[in-house]
């Protein structure tokens, strides 16, 4: 008698432990596919236009601006719309070269064999390179959303820790925020359109 209660218990112990492992299991998995989600939608290759609503905080004021955005793979842009005190204010770099021209001033300055642009926190495509490179790095989600959250590997005071909103359902990036090293928000960056190509 003591025999076969002895076998039921170890075959629920051995059912338990594989309905255990079965959903330890899926849940890893999640997280592993989100992973693969985010490296997908901010992969290399990564073109995309959009317009965007940034708000930059410091200690005394907040300041708002709105960009049209534009990545490819030798080419980015940043442009300002709508009026603003830096209105027309275009910033593109194309071939190794940055050219900052202003509309309204009808000023063009060319810098031939740029690298520094590269560093520019409002491309996505530096937040991919920051990910990549990060070790400390984790993907939640929060109210729908998939929020991948950095802190960045060569960070300054003012940018040290950055988290991507990305829809749950499309992927697509909703929001970037960038907080200092007290992380204070410093920058949000909102999407309000953007198409990846």
């Amino acid at each position: 008698m003591k025999k076969i209660y002895i076998i039921l218990a170890i075959i629920v112990l051995l059912i338990f432990s594989i309905f255990y492992y079965k959903k330890s299991k899926l849940g890893n998995t999640i997280i592993k596919l989100s992973e693969e989600n985010i490296e997908n939608i901010l992969s290399e290759n990564l073109k995309y236009e959009a317009k965007a609503k940034v708000k930059i905080y410091s200690n005394k004021n907040e300041n708002e601006y709105s960009l049209k955005i534009k990545e490819e793979k030798d080419y980015s842009l940043l442009e300002t719309i709508g009026k603003s005190d830096i209105s027309g204010l275009k910033i593109e770099k194309k071939n190794g070269d940055l050219i900052i021209k202003n509309g309204e001033l009808k000023l063009t300055k060319i810098y031939e064999d740029y690298n520094e642009f590269t560093d520019n926190s409002l491309l996505l495509t530096t937040f991919l390179e920051e990910y990549k490179e990060s070790k400390a790095k984790e993907v939640v989600k929060e109210n729908g959303k998939m929020v991948v959250k950095i802190e960045v590997k060569d960070y300054n005071k003012y940018i040290k820790y950055k988290e991507l909103y990305l829809n749950e359902s499309d992927g697509k990036p909703e929001k970037l925020v960038i907080k200092d090293s007290g992380k204070q928000v410093k920058i949000i960056i909102e999407y309000t359109n953007i198409e990846i190509l």
